[in-house]
């Protein structure tokens, strides 16, 4: 389908797995329950997109007006266990991608969570960037469909309606194996 393929760390700075992706720093998801903390801090090294993140969250960025709060880059440059592969996409998109593209990431994450039969600290993630100007969502539907088909041979599938604050508009892929 034309998809390359994304890899990052697991070990990753609170700025990838939850700065870059807007997430404010007094957010309750940011509490200890939601990410292993890991000792040890990292770096950017990107001067001009740390001014363009912390930018966004006090002040905002084109028509936002951004969390409006004092943004704390020491808590950006802590260590945490990458809790989602969206991490792997900020730092692919951090990098600049020319339409059309298409990119996929599959990867382990790691999250607190009450161990039951449905739930684990530890999992596997899929999740996909397609950069192009003349892409529609029903095309998008078409790929996540094909997507199902061919890689989990699924009989059926059925797509519904989702509310997510960082994807509009959103929908949850439910199939039959």
């Amino acid at each position: 389908m034309g998809f390359s393929e994304m890899h990052g760390p697991l070990v990753e700075l609170e700025f990838w797995n939850m700065d870059a992706l807007f997430m404010a720093q007094d957010h309750p998801s940011r509490e200890i329950h939601e990410a292993f903390k890991v000792r040890g801090k990292g770096a950017v090294g990107d001067l001009e997109l740390i001014k363009r993140v912390r930018q966004a969250h006090e002040s905002g960025l084109d028509g936002s007006i951004g969390w409006r709060y004092e943004w704390d880059p020491e808590v950006a440059l802590q260590m945490v266990m990458r809790s989602q592969t969206t991490a792997v996409s900020a730092r692919h998109l951090a990098k600049g991608i020319k339409a059309p593209a298409r990119h996929f990431c599959i990867g382990r994450v790691f999250r607190p969570d009450e161990i039951d039969w449905k739930h684990f600290i530890e999992f596997n993630q899929c999740e996909g960037i397609v950069v192009d100007d003349s892409m529609t969502f029903r095309e998008l539907l078409g790929y996540l469909k094909s997507f199902a088909s061919e890689v989990f041979h699924a009989r059926e599938t059925k797509f519904i309606p989702h509310y997510y604050p960082f994807t509009e508009p959103s929908v949850d892929l439910a199939v039959k194996v």
